[in-house]
């Protein structure tokens, strides 16, 4: 019996080792990897129907002010990603409401266009055609 103790201690060690390190494996990182990583890139129609700037935000953060026929490059994490625009300004500007809440599925190194479009009563954004 004496000589079991040490046999069951060290099978009890082992598993526990295996365990804690298969454990380790399946766990997933909690820190963004370099390459879980993509890009929106935004543009507006240099022929926009008025010269009103547009508020660019991405997850609910102010990262642009965009004029008619400027572009801007944004790095995003891979996943859903909350959008919004909003007409900048006072007067006529200040009038038209924000496109509400919309949103992208962005791959990791995806590069995904997308457009600033004004009409007659609303601003959004919508797929660009390369």
């Amino acid at each position: 019996m004496n000589s079991l103790v040490p046999v069951l201690a060290a099978l009890t060690l082992a598993t526990t080792v295996v365990f804690a390190a298969s454990e380790a494996i399946m766990s997933p990182s909690m820190q963004a990897a370099p390459d879980a990583f993509g890009e929106l890139l935004i543009s507006r129609d240099e022929n926009a129907p008025n010269a009103c700037g547009i508020d660019l935000y991405v997850q609910d953060e102010l990262v642009a002010q965009i004029a008619p026929g400027q572009s801007v490059s944004i790095p995003v994490l891979a996943g859903e990603v909350a959008l919004r625009v909003s007409p900048k300004g006072s007067g006529h500007c200040a009038d038209q409401p924000d496109s509400g809440a919309q949103s992208a599925i962005i791959q990791p190194g995806e590069v995904r266009h997308l457009r600033i479009v004004q009409n007659e009563g609303e601003v959004f954004l919508a797929p660009a055609a390369d």
